[in-house]
C-alpha cells in the first residue's frame, strides 16, 4: 500500500524506545530538528531556569503523550 501526504496526519507523540521516555524525540520528529538539538534544547532551559520548571513540564509531556510508533 502506498502511503500519500493526506493518509499521513502529523501526530505528536512520545517514541517508546527513546532515552528518557522518548518525549524529546517525539518533539523532534513532529518538528523534523535533529534529536540532538532538541535535547540540547531541553538540557540547556533545565540549566538556566533552575531544572524543576522543566523536569516537571518534561514529566508531564511524559505522562499525557501518547506512545506513538517506534
Amino acid at each position: 500500500m502506498v502511503m500519500r501526504d493526506y493518509d499521513y496526519q502529523k501526530k505528536l507523540q512520545r517514541v517508546p524506545h527513546g532515552l528518557i521516555f522518548g518525549v524529546a524525540e517525539g518533539i523532534a520528529r513532529y518538528l523534523t530538528l535533529p534529536v540532538w538539538f532538541v535535547r540540547s534544547i531541553w538540557i540547556a532551559a533545565a540549566i538556566f531556569t533552575g531544572f524543576f520548571p522543566v523536569a516537571a513540564l518534561y514529566l508531564l509531556l511524559a505522562i499525557i503523550l501518547p506512545s506513538g510508533p517506534a
